[in-house]
């Protein structure tokens, strides 16, 4: 807030006298040397809210840096990450696979030496099967030698190298689980778009404190610096005989109870600056100077265009798509109950020793095609697609009270900002007439046509309006960011860039 000079009391001030000379009590009481109320310099192109900064950052810079480094949203962005990961795999569920096995084994094995067919338990010989000819039986004892006695059978090593191919064709499953894992994408880009509109709206509300904080400060050095000049103009009252000790003493005190609040706003300053590098993603500590620059946007809302836009809200519209991935994850439920077609192949090679699988005649293959239908698994998927159901049910309810609670938002807002903007225009005016009272009651004073304690409160009265005034704009500016992201937008878009937002009768 810029402070007004007081050259129209240097102006006024010897006609004022030799106005105010016929009345006075002691004309020759007004000693020309006094000093002069100083006004303090206002506040500059740019704050410093941590020395040390090299370069100014206005406020598109502080939100590129917010929107590149800031944490919440960093993590938000990873999520999509890990959702395209989830994508993948549900594509493979489509997709066969593939494996390269190659294993090593040694079995003994004397089943076949064991069937009672091949001679088992007969000593290693054929047996003949039942009812049959005399002559058979002695053909196959000869011939049984060839069948060694089960103890006999040696152990034997193999070493096997195969492919592997293995594929379940469910068109409705894979469906469901690609177009999930797409909904899924695009909710998490909502609520990407989202964060970054949240961050958006932190970024404006802490580089909007720190000028206002810093024109807090800037009050209360001005109020500092009046005080200082009225202790200084009422200790000469005090040698003059025109002022009492008292005076004197109330000045001093007045003066030492500026000290804390001066104090306290300039720390004030240094923490909201800590708080936008944080939101930044910087270090808190880090030196940071911006510029001092605001854009104040009255233009009137159209209540009903914001609560039409207030639907299209990317939180809204996130589960909006989580409404879909649950219908789809019903699909992929049912699809477990129908029918399915299962493919499997291998071929490899197998020998006695590594080296021998690759030998003429060694390879070996399979080839395998299944039509699955379940028939029956214990009421599994009704108990699955019944659930689903029901959570498509409730998150439709909580989707219609969210956006209730939408509107009711932007109509808070909208309420509020109308409040904030007519506070404005008043505080504004308020600290012109608080300026005139000021610049009044100092002059009165120097000609002892006013006491101590009306100066003093004009001063407090001054004060008070300027920071009616800081926190009446800061209300606007929050209050504007806030009211763009109820309706769906950047907080940085102006108002007049909104489709529709802005009504047309001005």
């Amino acid at each position: 807030m810029i402070e007004r000079p007081l050259t129209c009391t240097a102006f006024f001030l010897p006609i004022l006298l030799l106005l105010a000379a016929p009345v006075a009590a002691q004309p020759d009481s007004i000693d020309p040397n006094l000093p002069v109320f100083t006004p303090v310099a206002p506040l500059g192109e740019t704050i410093v809210a941590r020395p040390g900064a090299l370069d100014v950052l206005d406020l598109r810079r502080c939100l590129d840096q917010a929107l590149a480094g800031n944490d919440s949203l960093l993590a938000e962005r990873e999520r999509r990450a890990e959702l395209a990961g989830q994508k993948y795999q549900a594509l493979s569920t489509g997709l066969p696979t593939l494996d390269l096995v190659g294993d090593w084994t040694r079995r003994r094995d004397p089943s076949f030496a064991l069937d009672p067919t091949f001679g088992g338990g007969d000593g290693g010989t054929f047996a003949a099967p039942p009812g049959a000819d005399p002559w058979f039986d002695d053909f196959l004892s000869g011939f049984g030698s060839f069948i060694p006695a089960p103890e006999d059978i040696p152990a034997a090593t193999y070493w096997s190298t195969r492919f592997n191919l293995s594929w379940e064709l469910n068109p409705l499953k894979i469906i469901g689980a690609v177009g999930a894992a797409n909904l899924g994408i695009e909710r998490q880009d909502l609520l990407v778009e989202g964060a970054e509109f949240a961050t958006a709206e932190n970024v404006i509300a802490s580089y909007y404190a720190v000028i206002s904080l810093a024109e807090a400060v800037n009050a209360v050095e001005a109020q500092y610096a009046n005080q200082r000049e009225l202790l200084e103009l009422t200790k000469m009252r005090y040698e003059l005989g025109f002022a009492t000790r008292l005076d004197t003493l109330q000045a001093a005190v007045a003066l030492a109870n500026i000290e804390p609040d001066l104090r306290d706003f300039r720390q004030r300053v240094a923490n909201a600056g800590s708080r936008l590098n944080a939101v930044m993603g910087r270090d808190p500590a880090a030196p940071l100077t911006i510029r001092n620059e605001e854009l104040l946007e009255d233009d009137p809302i159209d209540r009903d265009a914001a609560l039409v836009l207030s639907a299209s809200r990317p939180e809204l519209e996130a589960i909006e798509r989580f409404v879909g991935i649950l219908d789809r994850q019903r699909q992929t439920q049912t699809a477990d109950a129908r029918p399915y077609l299962s493919l499997y192949g291998s071929y490899g090679w197998v020998g006695t020793d590594f080296s021998s699988q690759w030998d003429n005649g060694h390879d070996a293959w399979s080839a395998a095609a299944a039509l699955n239908i379940p028939l029956f698994n214990g009421l599994l998927t009704k108990g699955q697609t019944d659930e689903t159901r029901a959570k498509i049910r409730r998150t439709e309810y909580e989707l219609a009270g969210f956006r209730r609670q939408a509107q009711v938002q932007v109509l808070e807002l909208i309420n509020t900002l109308e409040t904030a903007r007519q506070n404005l225009r008043a505080a504004r005016l308020n600290l012109e007439r608080a300026e005139e009272a000021l610049e009044e009651s100092q002059l009165m004073y120097r000609l002892g046509k006013a006491n101590y304690l009306n100066v003093l409160n004009a001063d407090a009265d001054h004060l008070t309006a300027r920071r009616t005034l800081i926190e009446a704009r800061f209300a606007v500016l929050t209050l504007t960011a806030g009211l763009k992201r109820a309706v769906g937008h950047s907080p940085m878009t102006p108002l007049t860039a909104i489709p529709g937002l802005v009504a047309e009768n001005r």
